[in-house]
This record gives structure tokens, sequence and C-alpha cells, in this order.
């Protein structure tokens, strides 16, 4: 599995479903398997990319995609991340085989990483990862970047098709209007 693969999926960038891993990510209209094109117009209508380009220039900075990150994390969204919630993001993009310790990165033992503390833990995890989405190395990310990782973290079989059995790697996660209240509460992050 490659880098791209381990820091998306493993289980994992936040809700395209609506109920069980079995129903329809986008709806009846694109059905249920996705080739690349099918999920690039469903994922675009979900709202998720324009909600983390806050500054509406098109592109994600490097700040822009960590404070997404960090919204992703924060499952119950109180703009803080918790041992639990901590453990389900570094699987989903880091992988089950993911081992940090959550307490490395609790610097004021609260029980909790505020965005501070998060920004030490993406700084050691993904800074690399960013740049391996960026593919035309212009420190920042377009939409095509961005949905192509999402798509490829997806397609856990790489057959390329997101099947209805793969879509449970979105369960929860990448819900546009979600993720824009939470960006603009959280702040910076890295």
């Amino acid at each position: 599995m490659t880098i791209k693969h381990k820091l998306f999926a493993a289980a994992a960038t936040a809700a395209l479903l609506a109920g069980p891993a079995t129903a329809q990510m986008f709806g009846d209209e694109y059905g249920t398997d996705y080739d690349y094109d099918t999920f690039t117009t469903g994922f675009g209508e979900t709202g998720y990319y324009d909600a983390l380009d806050t500054d509406d220039d098109t592109f994600l900075s490097e700040n822009e995609y960590s404070t997404g990150l960090y919204a992703d994390y924060d499952r119950d969204n109180d703009r803080l991340i918790s041992d639990e919630e901590f453990g389900l993001g570094t699987e989903r993009y880091l992988g089950a085989d993911y081992e940090s310790d959550f307490a490395t990165y609790d610097a004021n033992d609260d029980g909790f990483l505020d965005q501070e503390e998060f920004g030490a833990f993406y700084g050691e995890n993904y800074t690399n990862y960013y740049a391996d989405l960026d593919t035309d190395d212009d420190a920042l990310l377009s939409e095509d970047e961005y949905t192509t990782g999402v798509y490829d973290s997806a397609d856990l079989d790489d057959d390329q098709v997101v099947t209805i059995e793969e879509e449970g790697w979105f369960e929860g996660w990448f819900d546009g209007d979600d993720i824009e209240a939470e960006i603009q509460e959280v702040g910076e992050v890295y």
C-alpha cells in the first residue's frame, strides 16, 4: 500500500454517507459503484473541497489542508480531539499499524489535542504526505489533486472503481456543510 493509501485510508479525508456503509454515497442518480469521473462529479457536489478552501483562491494551502484534517479528526465537533477520535483518525488516515501514543502529543495532559498540539502531530506525520498529493509541485493542492488523493485512497483494492463495499471508508466524513462550520471556529493548525 502506498503512502497515499496509508495516509488517507486504512479504515479513513469526513459525511458522504448519511446511513450505513451500504447506502449510496451521492444518491440514486450516480449508482452504487464509482469510476473516477462519476466520483469526481459526486464529490464536487458535496461542497467539501470548497469548504476547505477558506480563502476562496481555488487551491488548498498546507494550512487549509491541515485545518481541514483537524476538523476531520474532531468527529464530535467540539474543537478538541479526544484520544478516541485520535485513534479513529490515525487508523483511517495513517493505517491500523500506525504506532503513536496520543499522550506524546497531548502536551498539557488534559486528555485532548488542541490546534497547537495537533499541529505538532501534523508536522511529524503529514507534511511529506501533503507534498505527495501536490503532484505539480506548486505548494498548493488543486481540487483535482485533492480529489484524486481521496479517490485513490478510497479505492482500497486499486481496481479503479470505488465499490459499495469501499464506500464505508467515507462513513461520517466529508460533509461540506459540517466541515465549513467547524473550520470557521477551529482557526489555523499548521
